[in-house]
């Protein structure tokens, strides 16, 4: 009979509880508007205070630190142009503040700002098909950032913790969409 195998006791234990403030703000505005097109501005974002209010784990108190893997701040501004003639032209501005990647809040991701812009026409073929033809760009300016990241990341072996994921350089986009009207 072979020896009994070790015990392992394995038990989670919920380390603390965590304070969830902040505010989420969208303010959209119809600035121009005539017969022929409009123009419609807008702001969209958050602000965050996430911290742990009780948060011991083992030997190590995080009480007080930022939430793991949340902004501090994150807004957008952008335009939509649209004309009675069926094009359009879209753009948002995002700002993404630094990001805690570690309960100890040791280390950060930087902030980050990336534009994308989106122009379209829309026709009508025969009155039963209506047709988009669209083209555009994101991450216009080639920022280089983190598009996702990796709290508490863990290294295994002689590698370091991978914490970070990276956003898609500039690239451009185009497409035709078709509806069909009944």
């Amino acid at each position: 009979m072979p020896d009994a195998l070790p015990k392992i006791n394995l038990l989670g234990i919920n380390a603390g509880e965590s304070s969830h403030k902040g505010m989420e703000f969208y303010v959209n505005y119809r600035l121009f508007s005539n017969s022929g097109f409009q123009i419609n501005p807008f702001l969209s974002g958050t602000v965050t205070k996430f911290k742990f209010k009780d948060f011991v784990d083992g030997e190590s108190d995080f009480s007080g630190n930022e939430l793991t893997g949340v902004p501090d701040f994150q807004w957008n501004f952008g335009i939509d142009f649209k004309s009675e003639l069926g094009f359009s032209l879209y753009g948002v501005y995002r700002n993404v503040g630094e990001i805690p990647l570690n309960d100890a809040n040791t280390l950060y991701s930087d902030g980050y700002q990336v534009v994308d812009i989106k122009s379209s026409y829309v026709f009508k073929i025969k009155n039963v098909f209506e047709a988009e033809l669209f083209f555009g760009i994101n991450n216009l300016l080639d920022e280089k950032y983190a598009a996702s990241i990796l709290p508490n990341a863990v290294g295994f072996g002689n590698v370091p913790p991978r914490y970070f994921y990276p956003g898609n350089p500039r690239n451009y986009f185009l497409g035709i969409q078709l509806n069909y009207d009944f």
